[in-house]
């Protein structure tokens, strides 16, 4: 039985160019130098890029006369709540978490990078409404520790600290 299909041309076209620009950055990132420190950010999130890319592209095809299903609310897929400013307070808890990634990017230099990530992960469980003093205490504390000791691990040149 032949079956019909509707193409989202616009969609199709804006993932296909997404997957032509990551496929070109790819080749010359590998035709410069194919050192694993060279393209260590760049293989994984390329390849991962072209895996979404592969995903979404099947979506852009529609069939013709097939019953639409009712869609599914953000909370159903994901299991967390949707992303809606009700109020001033979390328009404010959105702009202060803004401004808490802001200041990490300035004060990774200053005070170094695992007091700034020990910090930024305290002001964003604060933001967010963690109050229990065990978890302020411990939480951030791994964080910053593993972040510190997962990028030293992967990256070749050395990092400004202040503790680790």
């Amino acid at each position: 039985m032949l079956r019909h299909y509707r193409v989202d041309w616009g969609h199709l076209t804006f993932v296909l160019l997404i997957a032509v620009a990551v496929l070109w950055y790819l080749s010359d990132a590998m035709s410069v130098s194919m050192n694993v420190n060279n393209l260590l950010f760049i293989g994984p999130v390329g390849v991962f890029a072209l895996l979404l890319c592969c995903g979404i592209v099947p979506q852009c095809f529609h069939r013709i006369g097939a019953v639409a299903k009712q869609p599914r609310r953000a909370k159903d897929v994901t299991g967390m709540r949707e992303l809606k400013v009700n109020n001033q307070r979390e328009a404010l808890q959105i702009g202060l978490l803004a401004a808490a990634l802001g200041a990490l990017v300035f004060m990774l230099d200053v005070i170094g990078f695992d007091v700034a990530i020990w910090l930024f992960s305290i002001a964003v469980m604060v933001i967010c409404g963690e109050r229990r003093p065990l978890q302020l205490a411990l939480f951030p504390l791994a964080i910053a520790v593993l972040v510190v000791i997962g990028f030293r691990a992967i990256l070749p040149y050395p990092m400004y600290t202040a503790v680790l």
